[in-house]
């Protein structure tokens, strides 16, 4: 079993980082600033999984190759299912197949105007912000709401992140409108269609058991096993899941960069390289 937050990795293997956020979606840094973190860390291969976005990719791409690094395409992808929101993450996939490109562009667009709806709440409720300035934050990447709280923030109308999400934004706050509501069917579809591997993702955090094993019945490749979300119990209950749907682990810090303590745990909270030599014998039968 991995030793997910000791820094030498899988029994001193080599590590993997495979959940991993850049100024393309809500993250705080730049896919090169990535590729600099993750060298000096010591990790051997990683995926940048912006949100509905793979913009980073290339970004990432001459720093990786320069300092040695495996850079695996990937993307965290929206969906919703029966009430929950369902993050697919999808790797190893042909990002510029045109029908997953078509997707991710549709995407940007949905996340844009759910943000103009959002505004429009916040308004009614006096509270004064402009998309202009939102889409700024974003830096022409994929909007989220991490956006629009770093907006209220700078416009004093709350203290942090976390006010700015449960007075606000959060799911069950005034101002919240839902977010992509394609099906997670569609979603490992497209993923599939473009020769890659889909993963769900924080299951721990966001589906029932129930959820779990209808989704797995829409042909997800694989569960995320490590994340900051599960404790070593939840950690083993989804490997014991996996195993029994024959399903691949993957896992990561899903580092935004946004949190104090994140920057302590950016390299420590890995996969071992095992994990991504079984994804790849899964591409190459496929």
């Amino acid at each position: 079993m991995p030793s997910s937050l000791s820094g030498t990795g899988h029994n001193g293997f080599e590590k993997a980082d495979l959940h991993i956020h850049t100024k393309c979606s809500d993250g705080l840094f730049s896919p090169e600033e990535i590729v600099e973190k993750a060298a000096a860390a010591g990790l051997k291969a990683i995926s940048i999984t912006d949100h509905d976005s793979v913009a980073g990719i290339d970004k990432a791409k001459p720093s990786a190759i320069e300092k040695g690094i495996e850079l695996i395409p990937g993307a965290e992808m929206s969906s919703a299912y029966k009430g929950y929101d369902i993050h697919v993450l999808g790797y190893f996939f042909d990002y510029e197949q045109s029908a997953l490109k078509q997707y991710l562009d549709h995407c940007r667009l949905q996340r844009t105007e759910r943000a103009e709806r959002m505004v429009g709440k916040l308004a009614k409720m006096g509270v004064k912000i402009g998309i202009e300035q939102i889409i700024l934050k974003a830096q022409n990447g994929s909007v989220g709401r991490p956006h629009i709280a770093a907006v209220l923030q700078d416009g004093g109308y709350v203290k942090s992140f976390s006010e700015a999400f449960s007075r606000y934004l959060g799911a069950h706050s005034p101002a919240y409108v839902k977010s992509i509501e394609t099906h997670p069917a569609e979603v490992i579809k497209l993923i599939n269609e473009a020769s890659g591997l889909s993963f769900l993702a924080h299951p721990a955090q966001s589906v029932s058991d129930e959820i779990l094993k209808q989704l797995i019945t829409f042909g997800l490749d694989g569960i995320e096993i490590i994340h900051p979300s599960h404790d070593s119990y939840k950690q083993n209950y989804y490997r014991e899941i996996a195993n029994e749907y024959f399903l691949l682990f993957s896992g990561g810090s899903d580092f935004h960069g946004l949190k104090d303590r994140e920057d302590e745990i950016f390299g420590k909270l890995t996969i071992p390289m095992d994990w991504v030599t079984k994804m790849k014998s899964r591409l190459v039968k496929a």
